[in-house]
């Protein structure tokens, strides 16, 4: 697809975050501390109601390369509640104050996985944010960058209502992570394991750096299989976010006992070479993030060299004749599918893509894979 016709047509994110990338302009963005003591300036110059809240935060982007928890958090604010989003998405930090003002506890004051997003839901209702207005913002910020199209991966009954009545700048479509609201959805949003970010993703071996931990299986295999069993006998397909190669088997193990044809498998930062050519006997579509690639800096600490050399390997995936979609998994990182494009077509080997071809995924493939959507 030409350039020309790109431009006309308009991109299509095949995997985002819609509520949480709009909400996520509001916050204080972290991604560019260098350290914690910039974190702390950074939080403290952009108090909302008086609540620090920062978000896109990596600790692998700091000198110290820690997470900073519930007493550094204390001891650096004070009476002040702060909370801290990962940019995964995966992994929240709160000080005492807080986790009080919240109704939240963890000793440590971290959370992880689905405790993020009830954190989330309930810091947005306790700073009264309007919703409607952050969400049409948010949009606004989309459209600017071609994109007339996203696919929100994780609806849910709290934050539907904030899509009505809205004028949208662009249109959204989602799968859902709640039964009831399947009937209306694209498909079911089910998360196999955690992110390499936060050592949660699932692995066969264990981490590089931190020896003896392998990470999450959100669910057992039976668990999993009754649940897409279920989605399935409603008609619908499942997206399954597996990040590690522990949660690419499950998925091969259910899917092989129930299928639906438009079932996808997201992200797949590291899968062993097999698992790409069964994915691809499959005829399993990922939908990859092409822009993930800049993880690999840091990622390489996760898994080890040997490991990495399956890693992020989208280039490897096609050439094994997996079907690729592709999205920006924003907030996670940024939606602008020119710098996803611009970050893969640099590297070498299996990692690689050509520019032309990343916008080609967002242009036309993601549009093939839906007709009529």
């Amino acid at each position: 697809m030409n350039q020309e016709t790109i431009r006309r047509q308009g991109y299509v994110d095949a995997h985002c975050h819609v509520w949480e990338f709009a909400l996520f302009n509001h916050f204080a963005s972290l991604e560019k501390c260098s350290n914690l003591d910039d974190l702390v300036e950074t939080l403290k110059s952009r108090l909302i109601a008086g609540w620090a809240v920062g978000v896109r935060f990596n600790q692998e982007s700091l000198a110290e390369k820690i997470i900073p928890a519930r007493a550094f958090l204390d001891r650096a604010f004070g009476s002040t509640p702060v909370v801290i989003i990962r940019t995964c998405l995966h992994l929240a930090a709160a000080n005492t104050a807080a986790m009080q003002g919240l109704g939240f506890f963890a000793e440590n004051g971290l959370f992880h996985e689905a405790k993020v997003f009830n954190l989330l839901k309930t810091l947005v209702a306790r700073l009264n944010l309007e919703p409607g207005d952050i969400l049409s913002r948010g949009l606004r910020e989309l459209k600017k960058l071609g994109i007339v199209k996203v696919i929100d991966m994780g609806m849910d009954r709290h934050k539907r209502p904030f899509f009505e009545g809205l004028e949208q700048e662009v249109k959204v479509d989602f799968y859902t992570v709640e039964f009831g609201l399947l009937d209306e959805a694209l498909g079911f949003k089910v998360f196999l394991d955690g992110g390499l970010g936060a050592r949660t993703a699932a692995l066969t071996e264990e981490y590089a750096d931190d020896p003896g931990n392998y990470g999450l299986l959100n669910h057992s295999d039976a668990a999993l299989l009754s649940l897409v069993e279920k989605v399935h006998r409603k008609g619908k397909p499942i997206a399954a976010h597996a990040i590690g190669d522990r949660a690419v088997d499950q998925f091969l193990r259910v899917v092989r006992q129930s299928r639906h044809p438009l079932d996808r498998l997201e992200h797949v930062q590291y899968a062993r070479e097999e698992q790409l050519e069964a994915l691809a006997a499959l005829e399993i579509p990922v939908c990859i993030q092409p822009i993930f690639s800049r993880e690999m800096s840091w990622a390489v600490r996760r898994l080890g060299p040997e490991r990495m050399k399956t890693a992020y390997a989208w280039g490897l995936m096609r050439d094994k004749g997996i079907r690729l979609l592709a999205g920006s998994d924003a907030p996670v990182d940024h939606p602008d599918p020119r710098e996803a494009a611009a970050t893969v077509a640099l590297l070498k080997g299996g990692h690689h893509l050509d520019f032309e071809e990343v916008l080609d995924l967002f242009a036309h493939a993601n549009r093939e894979f839906y007709p009529g959507n």
